[in-house]
Formats: C-alpha cells, structure tokens, sequence
C-alpha cells in the first residue's frame, strides 16, 4: 500500500471516529451545536443574498453590521418559538421542514420590518428579501439532511431488506429508521417499473419471485421484512418459498386486523407465525356470548395450568368473574399461571368488581376433594379441560388415561350436578372421534358420560366442545420442531402423509366460552377447524421461516434433515371431527352442534364398573380393548343382539 493510500485511509478513519462520537454526543450539545450551525447559515444567507443582488462580492459590512448581529438571533429565538430545536433530527420528516418553511417565512418578514426600524446607509432592494428567505431555507433544511446522514454514521443495527416498497414498505422505513435494531439497506419489489429507483435515499431493486433468490445473494442483508400486511396465506407462502434457498431469516408487519384490535402498533415487526401460514381466518368474538356464563360469577377450571385450560384463565378473567378457580395437579403449572393472573389482577386494579382469583393445588381423581371446593366455593360453571392428552404415553398406560379421563371426568361431573352447578363444559378431542388408541377412547368414553348424565337430569347444562390441534401447546408438533430446528435437527416425522387440524390457542378458548353459552343440554359442539394440514409441509414451512435450509436441497450435512420414523402405536394418519353427517352450524361463527348416538346411563353405568374390574387386573391389552369397545358402542350393539336372542328365545318357547 502506498503512502497516499496510507493517509488517505488514515484520515478516513479519523473522520469516521469523529462522526461517531458527535453522532453519540448529549441532545443539549447537539442543540447547541445547532444553534451555532443555524446562526452561520443566517449570516451566510444574508452576505450571499447581498451578493447575488448586487453582482459582486459583499463586504460592506460599516453600514449592515446591526443586520449581521441581530438577525441571527432573532432566527433562533424564532427556531425556538417554533419547537425546531427539540426535533430529534435522526427522526426528521415532512413535519420538521414544514416548521423550518414556517421559521424561515418569519425570519424573513422579520428582516423586512427591521429594515424599515433601523434602515441602513445602503439601499435594501425587496429582492434581497426573497434572496434571502430561499437561502435560509436551502441551508437549514441542506444542513439538517447532513446532520441526519452524521447521526446515521453512528447508528448500528441489522441491515436488512424491505420486501414491499409501497405504502407499508414506507412506513416501514421510516419507523426503523427511528431505531437502531435494524438498518434497511434495499427495498425488494415485484414491480419492475420500480427498478433503480430511491425511497427515502434507499434503492429499489425489482425483481419476479423467481429471481429473488439470486438477487439476495449479491446483498449483504441479515433478515428480510415483508412489508405486505393484506397478503392472504397462500401468497405468503408463496413469497417465503421464493426467498427458501437463500437462507436469509424472513420477519413481515402486523396485519390489518392486528392494528384495529391493538395487538400490534405500526411499524413493529415480528416473526412469521405458523398461524400465518395456516391462514385461518379468526372470527371476532362476541361480548355477550363470551361472559355469558362468567361475568359475576364463580368459575372452576380444571386443569387451569394447562395449554387450554391456562388461556381459558386468561380470558375468564378479562370478563370480570366474581371468582376464578384454577385447579391444576402440577405445582409449576399452578405457579406459572397465578404469577400471570398476578400481573393481570394487578393491572385491573383501579377497575371496578375486580375478580378473586383461588389456585388450588389438586387432582380430579380425588372426589372428596372435587366435591367440597364446588360445594363450598358454589361454583357457577365448570370448565373441565384436565386430562391426559399425549396419545403414546396414554398408550402405555391406559390404566391412567381411565382414572383421570374417565373417572376424573365423572368425579367433576357427578359434584357439580351435586352441587347444582348452572353450566359444566368438556374440553374433548378429535381423537375422540373412531379412535385408534386408549387415550381417544377415554375422551370418547368421557363424552358418552356427559351424554348419559344430562338425559338423566336438568339441573346442570352439561356439554362439550370437540376440537383439534392447538398451535403451541404443551407436546405438541410446533414447539417439538422448532427445538428440533434450533438443535440442527433433524426433524422427525411419523409419516409424511400424516395430517392434522390446527388452530390457535386464543381462538380456541373464545370459542369454546361462546358455545358453552348457547347450550342447552346434552350438546356436542365440535369447532370449525378450517383444512387438515400436512405435517411434513409444516415442518418444512418451520424451516423456511428460521432461515435454514432443508437438507433435500442442498445436500449439505450442516443442513436441516427431515427423518420418517413410522407411526407410533395407536396413531392415525388423519384425524375426524364428526362421526355422523348430521351437523348443523350454530348462531356462533365457526362452532356446530351434532347429532351423536349415546348409551343410557344404566347400561354404561355397568360398562364403567366392568372397566375398574380390568384396571384391577393390570391387562393393559384387556383394557384397551374393553375401552375401544364402548368408545365404538358395540356394548349397545351386543345389548341389541342379546335382548333379539332372547326374544326370540321366548317365541320359541311358547312354540313349544
């Protein structure tokens, strides 16, 4: 390297470590620094202005010394007056040059007037005025951009490609241009007459979805933002397929929705959710529905510590109840779920019927236990969300998915009809439906129980409300592949063509309040859960939206594989939500109601008892044969059978 290159880059750097440290100083130097710069600039103006006016280099300065001394204040006093030096001049927009046009208008008038109190020797021609104003305005506006472009010296962040250049793309910019989080560096589009150019001082770069890939590459961008909050899933999905091979993580904008409903500010930027991909579209709930059976009275989950049960807390307790139970068997769960009513208790407290929150630490399998808090506490509504869920581990041990889905189920059951509880609420399952696997079978039995019992009395609303995968709950598909994904995989699949229902945990919850608030006895009401989806394409959706890249593809070890190990004993390749054809929707948006066979509480009463017998034993296999047995009615079945034989029988005899 030469000497000249030398200094050259030695001056560079000085510079740079200059611009930083004036970028970092205090705002009350910068604001004096202003002050200096904006005082410089009037005077600049004014000498420039005489000097176009008059063709020649001013220096006259015997007979316009006052003007040279006076204007200059009088300007800052008007910046002042005006608010132009409390700007935060990294975040300066239309608003700031609108005050400067204002500030620079009245120096100038300013200038006239005093021009006519204390007149000087020389001739002041209108023209300088005008001179001088435009001056004014080209310098304090110029220096500001400058001054914008120093502070932008120092400003670190991610750099980062605006996907979108319209309306939100530019809102988008100007809003992490107040930050230091992120830097946009390039504005991404699929309008080629957009090519080339500049928003804002950043370029666009146009190109079809096919070429994004490519042009990514060739920039030195960290994340990419979609800046398209109206896109429907299906283009979202196409817009991350097109930007998959570049391994670059995506980010997008909240929604529309998310704006109106306050979940989301403008210009915040988050994760592509899995819910953005399944694209189901939530229905805003209605407020009379959803405390209905809550607001002013005494609540019981089970369960409460739970996925759903855990949300289910969180929205009862929005809809001010006189009382919230939350009863959970798992200590941590209990623990994690009272700190956060805590801090939503604590936020309501200036509100008016601030709601008792009681944790109580305990299991359904207790009656004794169960039927003293609802009698004691006089619980209004129960909603019954314990169980065992996890299909292999209630597989292995389908003695305790009975103890708890079953027999748990009919402890609460039988205390609040006891108790003459109004309103009791299943949280069941689509497994429930033809079940392949005790677990299944025992939410399943756990229906047929609600079924039975609210024949048999009216008392208490008994119903149930059918649904499947939740997005993000404990064990689910969601959080397994994404520690996957974080651990270098690879994933594994139980079989690619495996598919399943998904839906959020919040809408699910809001849901099942609504429809626990039009039952009128004995209802099944099985929630609308949109398209089954593949397992394998949201693993591989998961994948894209970490930025990583699928081994398929590229055929690198250091890439995420994607392992098919078989199903598990018990589970299905898809999953059902009805059993019969006869549904009909309800008043609630997305929630039906069907019509299912039941057995009477006599014979299944028999059938329960005959199930402990079996427990007794400890014939797993025994057990969850006699579980799917009940689950599928064929005890009804061979009853029917039996009393035909028997008949028939007695035809015979008479014959005789």
């Amino acid at each position: 390297m030469s000497m000249d290159n030398t200094s050259r880059l030695k001056f560079s750097k000085t510079l740079d470590a200059w611009l930083l440290n004036l970028s970092r100083t205090g705002r009350s130097r910068k604001q004096a620094v202003s002050v200096a710069v904006d005082s410089l600039i009037v005077m600049v103006s004014l000498w420039a202005a005489y000097s176009i006016r008059h063709g020649y280099i001013f220096s006259d300065f015997k007979s316009t010394w006052h003007f040279f001394l006076v204007l200059p204040v009088a300007t800052v006093v008007i910046f002042m007056s005006l608010g132009i030096y409390r700007w935060v001049v990294r975040s300066s927009n239309s608003n700031l040059f609108r005050q400067l046009l204002k500030a620079v208008f009245v120096s100038s008038l300013f200038l006239v007037i005093f021009s006519f109190l204390v007149p000087s020797d020389r001739v002041m021609p209108r023209s300088l005025f005008i001179i001088y104003g435009l001056l004014l305005c080209a310098g304090t506006c110029g220096i500001r951009f400058i001054w914008q472009g120093i502070f932008d010296a120092g400003k670190s962040g991610e750099p980062v490609a605006i996907y979108g250049a319209g309306a939100a793309g530019r809102q988008l910019l100007h809003a992490l241009s107040r930050g230091a989080e992120y830097r946009p560096v390039v504005f991404l589009d699929d309008n080629h007459s957009l090519n080339a150019s500049t928003i804002a001082g950043v370029p666009v770069v146009a190109a079809a979805p096919e070429e994004l890939e490519n042009v990514l590459l060739g920039l030195e961008v960290e994340r990419v933002i979609l800046a398209m909050p109206t896109i429907g899933p299906d283009e979202l999905q196409e817009k991350i397929n097109s930007l998959k091979s570049s391994g670059i993580p995506v980010l997008t904008v909240p929604t529309h929705a998310e704006l109106l409903s306050g979940d989301a500010k403008l210009g915040q930027v988050r994760d592509i959710s899995i819910s953005d991909i399944l694209g189901r579209r939530e229905v805003p709930p209605n407020p009379l529905l959803l405390g209905r059976c809550i607001t002013g009275k005494t609540v019981l989950v089970t369960g409460g510590g739970g996925s759903i049960g855990s949300e289910l807390s969180r929205q009862i307790i929005q809809q001010k109840p006189k009382k919230l139970i939350v009863f959970d068997q798992s200590e941590f769960n209990l623990y994690q779920i009272t700190e956060e009513m805590a801090r939503i208790l604590k936020d309501m407290g200036n509100q008016k019927n601030v709601p008792v929150y009681l944790p109580i630490l305990g299991t359904v399998n207790d009656a004794d236990q169960i039927q003293n808090l609802i009698s004691t506490e006089r619980v209004d509504t129960v909603y019954h969300a314990a169980a065992y869920k996890h299909v292999p581990v209630v597989e292995a041990q389908p003695e305790q998915g009975l103890r708890t889905n079953v027999f748990g189920t009919l402890n609460v059951l039988d205390a609040s009809i006891a108790a003459r509880v109004k309103n009791f609420v299943l949280i069941s399952t689509d497994k429930a439906v033809r079940p392949t696997n005790a677990m299944g079978a025992t939410k399943r039995i756990a229906e047929l129980i609600l079924q039975a019992k609210a024949q048999s009395q009216s008392v208490t609303k008994i119903s149930m409300v059918r649904f499947g995968n939740v997005l993000g709950s404990s064990g689910s598909v969601v959080p397994k592949f994404k520690n996957q994904i974080d651990a270098g995989g690879p994933i594994t699949l139980t079989d690619p063509e495996v598919t399943r229902y998904f839906m959020t945990i919040p809408e699910a919850a809001q849901l099942v309040m609504q429809a626990s608030s039009i039952a009128i006895g004995g209802d099944v009401f099985v929630l609308d859960m949109g398209k089954p989806i593949r397992i394998e394409d949201l693993a591989i959706a998961m994948v894209r939206l970490s930025g990583r890249r699928l081994k398929r593809d590229t055929g690198r070890e250091s890439d995420i594989e994607i392992r098919v190990e078989g199903l598990r004993p018990g589970e299905k390749m898809y999953e059902e939500m009805f059993l019969t054809d006869s549904n009909e929707p309800t008043n609630v948006a997305k929630v039906f109601t069907a019509t299912e066979e039941w057995l009477g509480w006599n014979l299944l009463k028999k059938e329960l008892k005959h199930l402990q017998v079996i427990e007794q034993s400890r014939n797993a296999r025994d057990l969850r044969e006699k579980l799917l047995s009940i689950a599928f009615l064929e005890v009804q079945q061979n009853n029917a059978k039996n009393q035909l034989e028997s008949e028939l029988q007695g035809v015979v005899d008479i014959d005789a």
